[in-house]
């Protein structure tokens, strides 16, 4: 058996494989290979290992990830079948495809069919958490971390008065959480952000990610949706400012407390922030705030 690393761990420009070392173990003499994710120690700052992994199990019972051949959360190991040749990661390039992007918001639709997940945090509840955190680490935040934080609470109060039944929901819309084969079919991976929340939070998550550009962002929206609901839009746009801000809180609170020191975990962070506060000061966050139903 040969085992190397199966891909470079990066936290930016991408957060590819850093919240446990990927590796893969290939059987000498074939082509057998599987995936091994050994969760770092920096998880327990910032992921619910458990949870993550029973929903990895359940994307494999469901098709929609990788195959789960064993999942070991107390040792932090999970083993999966090594979608290496004839699959790719995700890019934004793929997400020009609407077939692509159809079949990833498919996904996510199906894993929000299932029994809820033990862990029940929304984003703003991270959002707390993580400012709390980054706060006490005494991680290093823009000037107006604070701004976008109590920004971002006025939009949870909002979102407090409507009437939403919580799902099982992925979490995580970023777009290197795709595996897409020559053949168009995608499995979800990383399913570290995975909880039970609001359907609309899971492709909000999605949406900032994968288009730069509102209109594009409704066109997959109303192609889904079969037609333009204003308020579960703006309700999704506004999630993903928030997955901005709670992302901008993880890097910069890793920034502080990682032993790994050559990942630029604060670059990351400050993308994260800048594409925050660029939503939060735009007349149209208001906007979206106020036609939430």
């Amino acid at each position: 058996m040969v085992i190397e690393p199966a891909i470079p761990v990066l936290a930016s420009p991408s957060w590819r494989g850093v919240d446990g070392f990927p590796w893969r173990a290939t059987r000498k003499g074939s082509d057998e290979s599987i995936f091994i994710k050994r969760m770092d120690r920096d998880a327990e700052l910032y992921i619910d290992v458990a949870c993550a992994f029973e929903s990895a199990q359940r994307a494999s019972d469901l098709g929609i990830g990788p195959k789960v051949l064993l999942a070991d959360a107390k040792a932090g190991h999970l083993v999966m079948e090594d979608l290496n040749r004839g699959w790719r990661v995700g890019t934004l390039e793929r997400m020009l495809e609407p077939k692509i992007v159809d079949a990833v918001i498919a996904a996510r639709r199906l894993f929000q069919t299932g029994q809820p997940l033990p862990r029940r945090k929304s984003v703003f509840d991270e959002i707390e958490d993580f400012y709390t955190a980054a706060m006490a680490a005494n991680a290093q935040l823009p000037l107006d971390a604070e701004w976008m934080v109590k920004e971002l609470r006025f939009a949870a109060d909002a979102f407090g008065e409507l009437d939403i039944t919580p799902v099982p929901i992925h979490g995580d819309g970023n777009v290197s959480n795709i595996l897409i084969s020559d053949a168009g079919e995608i499995r979800l991976i990383d399913w570290d952000r995975a909880t039970t929340a609001d359907p609309l939070e899971d492709i909000g998550s999605f949406l900032v990610e994968a288009f730069a550009q509102e209109p594009e962002a409704r066109d997959a929206f109303i192609r889904n949706a079969g037609a333009f609901e204003e308020g579960a839009f703006n309700r999704a746009r506004i999630y993903g400012v928030a997955d901005d801000l709670r992302w901008g809180l993880i890097g910069a609170l890793l920034a502080a407390r990682s032993a790994r020191n050559t990942l630029e975990f604060y670059k990351f962070a400050s993308w994260r922030f800048v594409r925050c506060r660029m939503a939060v000061r735009e007349p149209r966050f208001g906007e979206m705030l106020r036609r939430l139903a």
